[in-house]
């Protein structure tokens, strides 16, 4: 008998980037993934995950049902609304006992790419009364927001990369991770092509990366500053920009209260003593500095790189300033950045939100006085929230979309509080780290199974683009479809559950083409109209343009230089001398084949399936180690054994390795957790408590015989 086969058009959720694909639909089941090469925006590019969605849909370890922990620690199926009633006892009893900040939510970044997952999530939350609220954010780029918090925020909008004729990307790696902007569009979508192409019109591109990465291959300029140096190097070329003039005066004098102190602070940061500190020949400072402030448009922007390493707040402070010391924003009257197609449009003003510092007035943890940021707590203390003894110790974690037990710093505390908690709930199509730990797993729908729309993506997106799809393929019928979860959960613990302004009953739930009308219902686009566009919706020019000032707002300025940026340029430009027993840096990389701890166990994906501890070629020799044989890399917090593997690409005394690798499972050869070899100890952030993740300091060895290291 012959396969029944049908092509659909949809469009992938697993990063930012939400390529366009057609699906090859056989008997119910994804036989292949294509770009989409009528998509307006993607225009049929795929990367490797992507391309092996029906894997991660239909794949041997893919959870048809929910699952419910046992006496002996293994895990029974359980039905999904049993689950949840039993969920929503053993949470009210520990409210009850305890009180709703014993209660904590753990979001992921997988939640992110469902629409419907995010306020769901948060409404149910709201519900508890708990303020325990965790994120993927605070783990890899809550440094973002405390520079709004402590510098402000221009309100006119940011420059584009669509006319740009400079960009400087630090610490990111667009070519393989589609990311390297900051909500301006910048290189999300086919980023090889963009890139090209935007060299060919003229763009200047810069990039700051201590490895010759596949974006810094397509570079003008290449500056590769010794890991963790980046706040130095950048107070260097702000150092050039002013003191050479180079800074737009114009939009400084009135939007900015303090530039004379910023540059009294980085007087003293000359390309000599860059060079000394970083690496970086000093011409070369000078000319990237240059090469930025004379271009006419285009922005600096930053990734992870910058966020989970050392000196983390400042160093993005710092990029920010670049930005803001050379102009780089819309001006009354200019064509505002109007991408809001489902979203609410917000106008644009040439002014200012001055800085607010709410993290001083926001719940405060009794784990070393950190308070919430944009109402989360940060994720580095998470382990100790769960483990230090207290009134309102978090008791009971429910984690949607995320794996903590792979993405935490100290992974062995980490897992010791998960271990700890009386209840862990962890929704996740499959048995990840967390799930294996959970008391119960919910087994939600995946992306093909469920409906959905790109409202939250929009300020990635390069135009004004919007994208519905239907399900794709039934959906097994064990599972359940993660905010029909959260409404369940909040129906099972008597909460009212508010969506969108309404109360929805549980009773009689929405559908999923219904909630995503309701979200999209003070958009530009009719939802009718965007069900009926199979490749998507380019919204025509709004006419917006940059407003004037409004007379409140007149007077506000952002601040480059507050006193605890002072103090932390200054920490940074005294740092001590490298500890010998850790000579070499640690910096993680992405890589084409994953998100985070997302697609590392699809056979066949990751080449090599395993996580190498990479090295220059001569820094192997040195050490006596060759190609493809085992090494222990050790640091201050832990010890992992791995693969050595020779990288040209490397300066000498780096080790790169991805994070979110390893597992539980002694059977699954899936490589070692980085995190294994981090800790929260020394080198973590003030305010949003981000420990140093990247650019960590080790030493590497050649394995010894026997099982004292992870494999």
């Amino acid at each position: 008998m012959r396969s029944a086969t049908s092509r659909h058009t949809s469009f992938c959720r697993l990063c930012a980037s939400s390529c366009g694909v057609l699906l090859d639909v056989e008997d119910g089941r994804i036989a292949r993934v294509l770009g989409d090469a009528h998509h307006p925006i993607s225009a049929g590019y795929t990367c490797p995950k992507g391309r092996r969605g029906g894997d991660l849909g239909h794949g041997p370890d893919r959870l048809t049902t929910s699952m419910r922990r046992t006496a002996d620690g293994t895990h029974e199926p359980v039905p999904v609304a049993r689950a949840t009633v039993e969920i929503a006892d053993r949470l009210r009893a520990i409210v009850d006992r305890y009180g709703p900040d014993a209660v904590a939510l753990f979001m992921g970044t997988q939640q992110n790419f469902a629409a419907l997952t995010p306020p769901m999530a948060r409404a149910w939350f709201k519900g508890t009364g708990s303020h325990k609220l965790f994120s993927t954010m605070t783990i890899d780029q809550s440094a973002k927001w405390v520079v709004a918090e402590r510098m402000g925020t221009y309100l006119g909008g940011r420059q584009r990369f669509e006319d740009a004729d400079v960009w400087l990307l630090a610490g990111t790696n667009p070519v393989v991770s589609g990311n390297g902007g900051d909500g301006d569009g910048a290189v999300v979508q086919n980023p090889s092509v963009t890139l090209r192409a935007a060299r060919d019109r003229g763009l200047r591109l810069i990039v700051v990366d201590p490895r010759r990465t596949e974006t810094a291959a397509l570079a003008d300029i290449h500056l590769a500053p010794k890991p963790g140096t980046d706040a130095v190097l950048l107070a260097g070329l702000l150092h050039v920009i002013l003191a050479e003039g180079l800074h737009d005066g114009g939009f400084c004098g009135r939007h900015v209260a303090d530039l004379p102190a910023l540059a009294s602070a980085v007087s003293g940061v000359t390309p000599a003593l860059v060079q000394d500190v970083c690496g970086v020949p000093s011409d070369r400072v000078r000319e990237a500095a240059r090469v930025f402030a004379r271009g006419r448009r285009g922005m600096a922007t930053s990734g992870t790189g910058l966020c989970m390493g050392p000196h983390s707040n400042l160093a993005e402070h710092l990029v920010a300033a670049l930005n803001v010391v050379c102009g780089r924003y819309l001006r009354e009257g200019e064509r505002a950045d109007d991408r809001a197609v489902l979203t609410r449009h917000v106008p644009a003003r040439a002014e200012v939100a001055p800085p607010a510092r709410a993290y001083e007035s926001g719940f405060r943890s009794r784990v070393g006085g950190v308070r919430a940021i944009r109402g989360e707590l940060p994720s580095g203390i998470l382990a100790d929230e769960i483990l230090e003894p207290g009134p309102d110790r978090v008791r009971a974690l429910v984690v949607s979309g995320g794996n903590p037990a792979a993405a935490l710093p100290d992974r062995a505390k980490a897992l010791r509080a998960l271990e700890s908690l009386d209840l862990l709930v962890c929704v996740d199509p499959r048995m990840s780290d967390t799930a294996r730990l959970a008391h119960y797993v919910i087994a939600p729908t995946t992306m093909y199974e469920r409906a959905d729309h790109t409202a939250i993506m929009e300020p990635f997106f390069p135009r004004r683009f919007a994208q519905f799809t239907p399900a794709v393929v039934t959906p097994p019928p064990g599972v359940v479809d993660d905010w029909r979860f959260f409404l369940g959960l909040a129906a099972a613990s008597g909460q009212p559950l508010k969506f969108a302004g309404r109360i929805l009953d549980p009773a009689a739930p929405p559908s999923s083409e219904q909630m995503l009308a309701m979200t999209a219902e003070r958009g530009r686009v009719p939802f009718a109209d965007l069900v009926a566009a199979p490749h998507g919706h380019l919204a025509g020019d709004s006419g917006a343009v940059v407003g004037p000032a409004t007379e409140d707002a007149a007077g506000h300025r952002l601040q480059l230089l507050p006193d605890d940026v002072r103090a932390e340029l200054r920490a940074a430009l005294t740092e001590g001398a490298v500890d010998p027993r850790f000579p070499l840096s640690l910096v993680v990389r992405r890589i084409r084949e994953s998100v985070n701890s997302t697609g590392i166990r699809v056979p066949g994906l990751v080449p090599g399936a395993t996580n190498p501890a990479r090295m220059h070629p001569r820094d192997l020799a040195d050490l006596g180690v060759t190609d493809g044989q085992q090494v222990t890399v050790r640091s201050a917090s832990g010890r992992v054994r791995a693969t050595a593997r020779a990288d040209g690409t490397l300066a000498r005394g780096v080790v790169s390795m991805t994070h979110c690798f390893g597992s539980l499972d002694p059977d699954d050869d899936v490589g070692v957790n980085v995190n294994e070899l981090t800790g929260t100890d020394t080198g973590v952030q003030t305010i949003n408590a981000m420990p140093t993740l990247t650019a960590v300091p080790v030493a590497v060895e050649p394995a010894t015989e026997g099982r004292g290291d992870e494999g």
